[in-house]
């Protein structure tokens, strides 16, 4: 019977905001001598996006995940690597420390406008723990709850012009019904499923513009 399992399939953000504090820090006894930058670095390329002397970031491109690191060193000009665009890897120091890192999904705020997505195809990040022997697909569905795509990963493609979505993850462990393209998955039925709560996801592709060239003759 549903109930006996816990299932979670959720698309989860953490922030929806450009500009955010982050509840992390270093509570170490450090030396006099020593500094505490904080790192926005990003999840999937490893790259240092942002350093800054507390632990506020602005200027966040949304719609991504993020780590956040605390980095402590003694500031005796040995420290190298600590710079925007550099992998967190590359940073040293004779006698320095992370933190452990916070990973966080930030997204744009709900109906703000702004675009997701501008390519026709476009992955979601997910945080998915489906229970043993259980099956997880993602949905893309319109803002009605028509389900239009149903895949086994969060990528969905072959999408056109500028329309708002909601992305919602499914896991079950007995057969559902309704789950199909056409249905809506609000009429989803089964004896043991779950159904996160929808991600609404902005898709903007742009068409190509077509500009009149006048070609001049110079003498």
């Amino acid at each position: 019977m549903f109930g006996t399992y816990e299932v979670n399939a959720q698309i989860v953000c953490d922030y929806s905001s450009s500009s955010v504090t982050f509840n992390i820090g270093t509570t170490a006894s450090l030396p006099q001598n020593a500094l505490t930058k904080y790192l926005l670095v990003d999840h999937t390329t490893n790259a240092i996006v942002q350093i800054s002397t507390s632990p506020s970031f602005s200027g966040i491109v949304q719609s991504k995940v993020y780590d956040v690191y605390a980095f402590s060193y003694v500031n005796d000009n040995t420290v190298t690597g600590l710079t925007v665009g550099s992998p967190l890897s590359a940073v040293t120091a004779s006698c320095s420390d992370f933190s452990n890192p916070l990973t966080v999904r930030i997204c744009p705020p709900t109906n703000s406008g702004q675009c997701d997505f501008t390519t026709s195809s476009f992955t979601v990040k997910t945080q998915t723990t489906p229970p043993t022997n259980g099956t997880t697909q993602y949905i893309l569905a319109d803002l009605t709850g028509t389900i239009l795509q149903i895949n086994s990963v969060p990528t969905f493609s072959g999408l056109s012009g500028s329309n708002t979505y909601n992305v919602l993850a499914i896991s079950y462990t007995e057969s559902v019904s309704n789950l199909i393209i056409g249905g809506n998955y609000n009429n989803i039925t089964g004896n043991c499923f779950d159904l996160s709560n929808p991600l609404p996801v902005s898709v903007c592709v742009c068409k190509p513009i077509c500009l009149s060239v006048t070609t001049v003759k110079i003498k």
